[in-house]
C-alpha cells in the first residue's frame, strides 16, 4: 500500500514538473507536454487499477487541484521575474522627413555621424546619414532627401 502511494506521488510529481517545464521554459508543444500527459494518465490509471475507484477519483481531483495550485504559485513567485528581461526600448521607428527641411539647408551635427547620427537643422533635430564619419559639432549641408532619411556632407570651408 505504501509503495502504491509512492508510485502515485512520483508519477504526479513528474507530470507536474514536466508541465511547468513545458508551460514556462519550452516553446510550443514538445515532448515534455506529451510525457506530462502520459505521467498523469499513468498515475490515474494506476490508482484506478491497483488501489480502487475511490482512490482513483481522489487521485484525479487532487492532481488537478495540485496542478492548478502549483501553476498559480509559480506565476505569482518571483522566479519568473528573475529570469525575465527588464529592458525598455527607447528608440523610435523612422518617420517622414519634415516638409520644411530642403536640400541645401545647413545644420550642425549633435552626435557623431558613424554613418548615422543626429543633426540640428534650424530648430529641428533629425536623424541623418553620411558617407564618411563626421564628428560632433561639424557644420553639414543636406545633399539628398529620401522619405525617411536625410543624407548630409560636411560643409566645405
Amino acid at each position: 500500500m505504501i509503495l502504491d502511494v509512492v508510485i502515485l506521488l512520483v508519477l504526479i510529481s513528474l507530470a507536474i514538473f514536466l508541465l511547468i517545464l513545458e508551460l514556462f521554459f519550452l516553446p510550443g508543444v514538445s515532448i515534455a507536454a506529451l510525457f506530462s500527459l502520459a505521467f498523469y494518465g499513468a498515475a490515474i490509471f494506476f490508482a484506478f487499477a491497483h488501489i480502487g475507484s475511490t482512490v482513483g477519483f481522489i487521485t484525479l481531483i487532487v492532481s488537478l487541484l495540485l496542478t492548478i495550485f502549483i501553476i498559480w504559485y509559480f506565476m505569482r513567485s518571483r522566479t519568473l521575474d528573475k529570469m525575465s528581461l527588464h529592458t525598455n526600448i527607447d528608440s523610435t521607428a523612422p518617420t517622414r522627413v519634415s516638409s520644411n527641411i530642403n536640400i541645401g539647408d545647413q545644420g550642425i551635427t549633435i552626435s557623431r555621424l558613424n554613418p548615422m547620427g543626429r543633426v540640428l537643422i534650424g530648430n529641428v533635430t533629425v536623424e541623418a546619414r553620411s558617407i564618411d564619419f563626421i564628428d560632433e559639432g561639424t557644420p553639414v549641408i543636406i545633399k539628398h532627401i529620401e522619405q525617411t532619411t536625410i543624407f548630409v556632407e560636411p560643409v566645405e570651408k
